[in-house]
């Protein structure tokens, strides 16, 4: 009778393959059932997180908008009307779209709407009141200054109020319950596919395992000829190359690139450490460290690296783990990213920004202009932009030399980004044409803005005492999504603007000004 270690001699190569391919796909479906399912109900878990946190908001809301519906009536100063107005209106607005999307989902807000029929029904069962609640809360904001029909409105918003917190807490404990329905259900499938794998595996050991021990001694011994192939691969590599130990990080070979890279022969460089290389005072490089003594996957990371003179470069990293020589290690490609960085910021510079002004250049303004018109349809808020023509380049240009015009354009830069909030955005769209960007600003203080530019440009041209004048003429339009569908419609109104103020200009100069006295 033939003992077990003869029994698993006697298993061919084919029969292992296919117990391999039976056992591995049923680990394979579990393993994918089990993630697809869990992974389901994790996404499932965090949307009911967050619809849990919005519904609870809805209260405070609710109560935002009854208080400042009270104070109103009794605010008499009129910036304090404004003021509470303000909130009102933009507490409602959140109510409002948060009350829909609970319902009907909000994909934005990451509410999916997906409810169940009792969620639907205490919905509702609050429709009324919320109703009630809405409708008393806008005629607030359409008629701001009726007192009577601000007491009326104030009225049925207190009267209502109760009622819809009261379905509203409902709501939000059932949103509760049911998220932990739903995590009681995932723990027990996960326990459930857990031990089926389990299972499986127990199954694979007995019937792989065991037949395997004698063919897996013969891939070792190949594995230690291919170790041989690999230290011929790292001598002749044109890629700068460290083979260090996983654990203690000891660096055991380096071929003739990665000793040219550090400056050091290959002798010298196996005498030490990683640490020797890379000084853990930079968080880059401590960073890099806890992650590959943590086995994470490493590629292109940036870290600082030290060479024989103690000097710092900036050095991109790829890890990847093998075995070699029976021992667990690590293979790191090393390249020098001082330049290739320099190279880079460099086009993502001038891509952004202007070269001569120093401002943001036109296709990225576009862009910005597009975005902040997006904002300022969705959210209410007020944007204007002020087209600002610089007077004068050309023949600034043509008289004087080309430096003379970039000074003027990168002074008229200075200027304008000195005057704006952070937030605002300033363009050079082109030769002597500025924009800018100007945030929750009326065309008023648009215009008030323009006229400090334009005072401060004056002293500048008093203190240079340039050969030409320092002046700009300019067009003023608040952003209106009725009027402007595009962001070029929007830029031809001011230029347009600026074009009559330009000529009005030439206009004035034009005509006599008091007696003229021939010379």
């Amino acid at each position: 009778m033939l003992t077990e270690r003869a029994q698993a001699a006697h298993v061919s190569a084919g029969q292992l393959r296919w117990r391999y391919i039976v056992a591995l796909s049923l680990i394979a479906f579990m393993t994918i059932a089990s993630q697809v399912v869990v992974q389901f109900l994790i996404a499932g878990k965090q949307h009911d997180t967050h619809v849990v946190n919005i519904a609870g908001r809805q209260r405070m809301l609710s109560q935002t908008i009854a208080k400042t519906s009270s104070y109103l009536v009794h605010a008499d100063a009129l910036d304090a009307q404004s003021r509470l107005t303000d909130q009102l209106a933009q507490s409602l607005s959140q109510w409002e779209r948060a009350h829909r999307g609970l319902l009907l989902g909000d994909t934005e807000h990451g509410l999916p709407g997906k409810n169940s029929a009792a969620i639907k029904a205490l919905f509702t069962q609050i429709e009324r009141p919320y109703a009630a609640v809405l409708d008393a809360a806008r005629s607030i904001l359409a008629s701001p200054g009726n007192t009577a029909e601000l007491a009326k409105a104030v009225r049925i918003i207190q009267e209502h109020e109760p009622a819809f917190l009261k379905g509203m807490n409902d709501i939000v404990l059932r949103f509760d319950q049911e998220a932990r329905d739903k995590i009681t259900f995932a723990r027990w499938l996960e326990l459930g596919l857990m031990a089926v794998t389990l299972l499986v595996l127990l199954l694979e050991a007995g019937f792989i395992f065991a037949p395997a021990t004698r063919r897996i001694e013969h891939d070792m011994q190949e594995l230690a000829n291919r170790e041989d192939d690999l230290e011929s691969l790292f001598t002749v590599s044109p890629t700068a190359i460290l083979l260090v130990d996983s654990k203690k990080l000891t660096i055991l070979h380096a071929n003739r690139k990665a000793a040219n890279f550090i400056g050091l022969s290959n002798t010298e460089i196996v005498q030490g450490t990683l640490y020797d290389h890379l000084d853990d005072h930079y968080d880059a490089n401590r960073r890099f460290l806890e992650k590959l003594l943590n086995d994470e996957a490493l590629n292109e990371y940036e870290v600082v690296r030290l060479d024989a003179r103690r000097s710092a470069f900036e050095t991109l990293v790829s890890v990847r783990p093998i075995t070699y020589a029976g021992r667990s290690a690590f293979v790191l490609g090393i390249t020098n990213a001082t330049e290739l960085k320099k190279a880079q910021e460099t086009l993502e510079f001038f891509a952004t920004f202007d070269e001569v002004s120093g401002l943001m250049s036109r296709h990225i303004g576009l862009l910005m202009l597009n975005k902040s018109m997006e904002r300022s349809k969705r959210d209410g808020e007020q944007t204007t932009i002020c087209f600002a023509d610089l007077d004068g380049l050309m023949a600034v240009n043509d008289r004087f030399g080309r430096a003379e015009g970039d000074w003027l354009i990168h002074t008229v830069a200075q200027v304008l980004t000195g005057l704006i909030e952070p937030s605002d955005i300033a363009i050079r769209l082109g030769g002597d044409e500025f924009l800018l960007i100007l945030h929750h600003c009326s065309p008023e203080g648009g215009d008030f803005l323009m006229y400090r530019a334009e005072e401060r440009l004056a002293e500048i041209e008093s203190e240079a005492k340039k050969p030409f004048h320092l002046h700009i003429s300019f067009g003023t339009v608040a952003y209106s999504p009725d009027r402007h569908a595009t962001a070029n419609e929007l830029i031809a109104e001011a230029d347009a603007l600026m074009s009559r103020v330009k000529q009005e200009k030439k206009l004035r100069l034009k005509r006599p000004q008091g007696h003229v006295h021939a010379v």
